[in-house]
């Protein structure tokens, strides 16, 4: 064998070489992509859960029993948050129980997540956060997990209807 044959012999390998690099490393991104689109369908549905579980609550604390006219008798904002006896979600009766309440879900054998809710009232006009009790409220959802790249925000917006 030559000099020249050798010399080729070894840029054939090299060239192999940096084609099985390149594979390699385009394999573990789309195999990172697959994981972490995996990851944020599993907080897209548990943001949906936690959302659908508050949508079945009443509208306040207020509106449980007794039909409102006026926004003067809705819980006041520094108020939301879980009631007195409260102990876990399953007890709660209205949306705002929901508000800066958090809790961990490590069911899952894929990842630990933890899911956050905000509630706020919203001025009719804008849609922007009020600070007096309006009929709109906004149901925010925040997942998060050490093993997501984002964190996955969802909301939805409840307003107060009552028909005679």
């Amino acid at each position: 064998m030559g000099t020249q044959q050798s010399l080729l012999t070894i840029l054939a390998m090299m060239l192999l070489t940096m084609l099985a690099v390149r594979m390699n490393s385009n394999i573990l991104r789309t195999q990172d992509i697959t994981q972490n689109s995996k990851f944020g369908l599993t907080a897209i549905s548990l943001a949906t859960s936690r959302i659908e579980l508050a949508t079945r609550l009443a509208f306040d604390e207020n509106t449980y029993n007794n039909p409102l006219t006026s926004t003067a008798l809705l819980t006041f904002p520094a108020s939301f948050g879980v009631d007195s006896g409260e102990v876990s979600a399953a007890q709660f009766d209205d949306i705002d129980d929901y508000h800066n309440f958090t809790e961990t879900d490590s069911s899952l054998p894929s990842a630990v997540y933890t899911i956050t809710s905000k509630t706020e009232y919203l001025e009719p006009v804008n849609l922007t956060g009020s600070t007096t009790p309006t009929w709109h409220k906004q149901f925010t959802v925040y997942v998060s997990s050490s093993s997501m790249q984002d964190t996955v925000v969802m909301s939805t917006v409840l307003s107060y209807w009552y028909f005679r």
